[in-house]
């Protein structure tokens, strides 16, 4: 009798597949899929195939045309054309990154705000970076960082609007009857110096004055009013410009978003390359 039950239990513990079974068929029906849609792509005639290869290079984000124009598209992106547009940002992004690499290796961090804008980027200076109280004579602490603007301003053919602003307290002088003179003479000092010693176009260059119309808070407090006296660059994109067919990255620190888009375009190189040679073999 317990021979028997035994042997029921044996029978029992049989029944059913094996644990591994389940993900050795699993392991195999992926393979499966994965040789079914090999053999979907050798099927497919040339044009499908193109679009199909156009949408994932939309989705890597690699050129910006509109679709149904595989081939065109497909050929301006192996020739490594980049769009215009796409051009002046990324420049835009290189100019952006090496201003504050010299703000940085001069150490104005606590003096100066850098942003960028639709068609350029701004800096603005604390006044007393560059000047005196109540003066429009240029610091020459000040001298170098001039100077390496204008070597940047030629390095990407940028031009500069330098902009003058002072606080509501009224000033009072024999030079500066008021703050608009003050404001302008010291946008102008900028200009002149830049004219003057580094060689600068008058035709890149514009200075301009705001005494106290453009305050950045509310002039309510002494901290609140020495933000307001500042001195602002602005560097302009030309618009009418030719750029190369390709930008020299500079020897800076990568910015991240470039990193990831390069890889992403080797990547799906490497996978395009792949599928093409995997369906020349299976024709």
């Amino acid at each position: 009798m317990s021979e028997k039950k035994s042997f029921d239990v044996a029978e029992e513990a049989e029944e059913g597949a094996p644990a591994w079974m389940v993900t050795f068929a699993d392991l195999v029906t992926l393979l499966l899929t994965f040789f079914v849609l090999l053999l979907s792509f050798a099927n497919t005639d040339a044009q499908k195939f193109k679009d199909m290869l156009g949408s994932l290079k939309d989705a890597f984000g690699v050129q910006e045309e509109e679709p149904g124009q595989f081939e065109e598209r497909d050929r301006a992106v192996s020739e490594g054309v980049p769009n215009i547009i796409d051009l002046r940002e990324r420049e835009k992004l290189l100019f952006y990154q090496e201003i504050r690499r010299l703000i940085k290796r001069e150490k104005l961090g606590g003096s100066t705000d850098l942003e960028m804008e639709k068609d350029g980027i701004r800096l603005r200076v604390k006044g007393h970076a560059l000047f005196s109280s109540a003066s429009a004579e240029l610091s020459k602490d000040i001298y170098v960082v001039l100077d390496e603007i204008k070597k940047l301003m030629d390095k990407y053919e940028y031009t500069l609007v330098v902009e003058g602003h002072s606080d509501n307290i009224p000033i009072k002088s024999k030079v500066y009857p008021s703050n608009w003179e003050l404001s302008a003479s010291r946008a102008i000092s900028v200009i002149r110096y830049f004219m003057e010693k580094t060689g600068a176009s008058a035709k890149k260059l514009s200075a301009v004055g705001y005494a106290d119309t453009r305050p950045l808070v509310p002039n309510n407090s002494p901290e609140n009013r020495a933000k307001n006296r500042r001195v602002e660059f602005k560097f302009e994109q030309p618009l009418l410009k030719s750029y190369k067919r390709t930008i020299v990255q500079p020897k800076l620190i990568q910015l991240d978003i470039f990193e990831r888009v390069e890889k992403k375009k080797k990547v799906f190189k490497q996978m395009q390359e792949k599928l093409l040679d995997e369906t020349k073999d299976l024709k």
